[in-house]
């Protein structure tokens, strides 16, 4: 594996235990890991900006989903998303994150039928996202 894969495994690891134990994600987690990813794919790769730009889609269209719905997807899954853009650009961030979903989906629709959640339940996401970048690591 690439330092960049290491890097998204360790962040994403941190990020999940918190996301599972406490529904949310300390910032200074977050914004160090950004830092250094930014750091890392702008300073030190030096691309063009269209690819900097398009790894930050991901992210940044799950931020707009959590604003537009209230936080039904927390600023902190966005966030999250746009460190994983910088550290593996977009191809792998985008099947990350739909892969992530479809875990997410799967669990939601188990949880619905044995009765243990309702339709306003809330369930971490980062967890799946993990799942997610497993899965786009390995593809």
């Amino acid at each position: 594996m690439e330092m960049e894969s290491i890097t998204a495994v360790v962040f994403i690891g941190i990020c999940a235990v918190f996301d599972w134990k406490r529904m949310e994600i300390p910032a200074a987690v977050i914004y160090g890991f950004l830092a250094f990813a930014f750091i890392g794919a702008v300073i030190l790769k030096k691309p063009e900006p269209g690819i900097i730009f398009y790894s930050l889609l991901p992210g940044a269209a799950m931020l707009a989903v959590g604003l537009f719905t209230r936080e039904s997807i927390g600023y902190g899954d966005g966030l999250a998303v746009l460190v994983l853009g910088l550290l593996l650009g977009v191809q792998k961030s985008v099947t990350a994150v739909f892969s992530g979903l479809l875990f997410s989906a799967v669990f939601s629709l188990i949880l619905l039928m044995l009765h243990k959640a309702g339709g306003k339940s809330r369930i971490p996401f980062i967890p799946f996202l993990a799942a997610g970048l497993g899965v786009a690591l390995f593809v």
